[in-house]
């Protein structure tokens, strides 16, 4: 096998594997809302351990692969789409991860912020408080990247010294 037939099978095999562990988050997410929301009465219970497993452990993952994403990539390179496969996978998987976290803040919102373990599988709120914390890091990463490129065009516009130009 060649080096390029090895690259491209490695490539697949992570594409395929990485699309089954997102839309196994994804279904995780959408069962914990299955067994609050459309079983009566609710059955949190129900909730397979090894799903709530699965989320909480995708959830580490896609949140330091976001945060990467956002502290490294932004910082060192400025607002930039993705440049080749393994980008356009890792900012898909953070798109993915955000929705995720809507939905389950929806869900979570529909059992009315309820955190009764009886009727609300504690995924629920867990993934809606850490949607809460990522949303806000997002904002910060935005105003901290905006105000740095302005101040550097502005700086690079007056020929200042350190605006890079």
């Amino acid at each position: 096998m060649d080096d390029k037939t090895g690259d491209r099978l490695r490539a697949t095999f992570m594409t395929v594997v990485s699309v089954v562990v997102l839309l196994s988050f994804g279904l995780g997410i959408y069962l914990a809302g299955r067994y609050t929301l459309w079983v009566d009465p609710p059955q949190p219970n129900e909730m397979p351990p090894i799903m709530s497993y699965l989320v909480s452990t995708v959830n580490g993952v896609l949140a330091a692969n976001l945060g990467a994403l956002l502290g490294i990539n932004i910082s060192l390179s400025g607002w930039q789409k993705p440049q080749g496969p393994a980008e356009i996978l890792q900012w898909s998987a953070a798109g993915w991860y955000l929705l995720m976290l809507l939905l389950a803040a929806v869900f979570w919102g529909l059992a009315g912020f309820s955190e009764d373990a009886s009727r609300v599988v504690p995924l629920l709120p867990e993934m809606t408080k850490n949607g809460i914390g990522i949303f806000i890091a997002i904002l910060a990463a935005v105003l901290g990247v905006q105000t740095a490129v302005t101040r550097a065009r502005a700086l690079a516009a007056r020929g200042k010294p350190g605006s890079g130009s």
